[in-house]
């Protein structure tokens, strides 16, 4: 008797709306369910104080320089795996996730200390300080959680079987939300309110969760026998320096952007309270629809890396002009609740213990600054995608950090030093002026074609 082959279902992406969308899609899902997450964080602690969501936005900032530095690095493994997918090595596929989950471990040294020390390594204001200490000391303990997330979920995106991930995060959300409200305001006569650090907890333990669910399809018998999830487990100094290579950029971007923008928070933080809770209602907002953008870099990052590696150039640039269609239409999406149904966010906000019914003229003035910037941000991080696709993550990083700091912090620091820091919303619109100069370098660099670049 004859044993039939196995069927490897190796997934071709090709440029076609269909194949754009099915990669695409879930990624902007999966990226949702993160930000809604971290949206639902935030509501519940404003619910539970103010205070509490203030000193976890800002002491969630310190702790993503660190989080979007480990998994900057880790995100390489997902070009890696990208073109080997492309390039029909599907034996190699998952050694970048292996070498990335080292990657992940070792961090562990710097993560630890800061921790530790989390009483004297902060930048918090005195009245913020109890519970965002208590916030970034629990987060920084499992650092590590998110760049090993991050490097299982590489093995599926480079091939485009993005469904698994999609359930991960989701199932993730759904446990942090049941937990957030357990751990937050406590259980009576068994669990005491705990506020940040509860949140805190329920984070990291949805993030356990979606690493076991990855980690049992990357690990099953079918994996195992076609990619040899399993054999490649073996440290492979070559590779982990190409991917450390590809990643650092990514990563030290990630780290000087949120240096940047936990400079501009602690600044405001420091300015008032009413500008404090301006500032990160707009930036909740924001980080939230940031999901269209953080999935489009991801997709068309994944649908580039394919077609790299089998040298097809010609429908990279049909695959932008798409993106650049799916950010006109998410962008226009997005603007829709933001500009004509804030009154629906003005009562929600009335539900909050705190009465800051005195702000809603600025916060109206934010939300309609942002849906621009979000609209603006997809579209740059479409472009920004291809160029990681081809390994040229160290101009895009340069580009967008240098104008990070001229556009918006530079100005922040002139403004608290002039006294003159009086109008939150006009920060969003310097974030605007950002994202138009970054994206005017970006598109240069895009034609000149210095980004194209086979890695395997």
């Amino acid at each position: 008797m004859v044993r039939k082959a196995v069927n490897t279902d190796h997934r071709i992406i090709d440029c076609s709306l269909k194949s754009i969308l099915s990669v695409t899609l879930p990624i902007m899902i999966s990226m949702a369910s993160i930000f809604l997450m971290l949206l639902i964080d935030r509501a519940m602690l404003a619910t539970y104080s103010m205070d509490s969501m203030n000193a976890a936005a800002m002491s969630g900032n310190f702790v993503c320089i660190f989080s979007f530095m480990y998994t900057g690095i880790a995100n390489a493994a997902e070009i890696f795996a990208g073109q080997y997918n492309g390039s029909k090595q599907y034996e190699k596929l998952a050694a970048p996730t292996w070498q990335m989950i080292y990657m992940a471990l070792v961090t562990y040294a710097i993560s630890f200390p800061i921790a530790y020390f989390s009483d004297h390594i902060n930048t918090l204001p005195h009245y913020y300080l109890k519970e965002g200490v208590a916030y970034q000391q629990t987060l920084m303990y499992f650092a590590f959680i998110p760049p090993v997330r991050v490097a299982l979920a590489a093995f599926f995106v480079g091939q485009g079987k993005t469904k698994i991930i999609t359930f991960a995060i989701a199932a993730g959300v759904v446990l942090n939300i049941a937990l957030d409200y357990l751990f937050i305001f406590g259980m009576k006569n068994i669990i005491p309110p705990m506020g940040c650090r509860g949140a805190a907890i329920a984070t990291i333990i949805a993030e356990f969760v979606q690493i076991a669910i990855l980690a049992a399809v990357f690990f099953n018998r079918r994996n195992r026998k076609i990619y040899k999830t399993f054999e490649n487990r073996q440290f492979n100094s070559k590779l982990f320096w190409d991917c450390v290579k590809i990643g650092v950029p990514m990563s030290l971007g990630n780290c000087i952007s949120m240096i940047a923008w936990h400079v501009v928070q602690t600044i405001v933080s420091h300015t008032s309270k009413d500008a404090a809770t301006i500032y990160n209602i707009g930036s909740n907002v924001y980080t939230f629809f940031l999901f269209v953008g953080e999935g489009a870099n991801k997709g068309i990052a994944t649908i580039s890396a394919n077609m790299i590696g089998r040298g097809d150039l010609e429908s990279i640039e049909k695959t932008r002009e798409i993106f650049i269609a799916i950010s006109v239409v998410f962008g226009g999406i997005i603007a829709v609740p933001l500009i004509l149904c804030s009154e629906w966010i003005f009562k929600a906000l009335s539900l909050f213990p705190d009465d800051i019914s005195s702000l809603y003229e600025d916060i109206r003035a934010t939300l309609y600054l942002v849906s621009i910037d979000v609209a603006l941000e997809t579209l740059l991080l479409s472009h920004w995608g291809i160029l990681i696709a081809g390994g040229d993550s160290k101009y895009a990083a340069t580009m967008s950090q240098v104008c990070l700091w001229i556009f918006v912090v530079f100005p922040t620091i002139v403004l608290h030093y002039l006294n003159a820091l009086t109008s939150m919303p006009l920060l969003y619109a310097l974030m605007a002026l950002w994202l138009i100069a970054t994206q005017f370098f970006l598109y240069r660099r895009y034609k000149s074609l210095k980004w194209y670049n086979r890695l395997v």
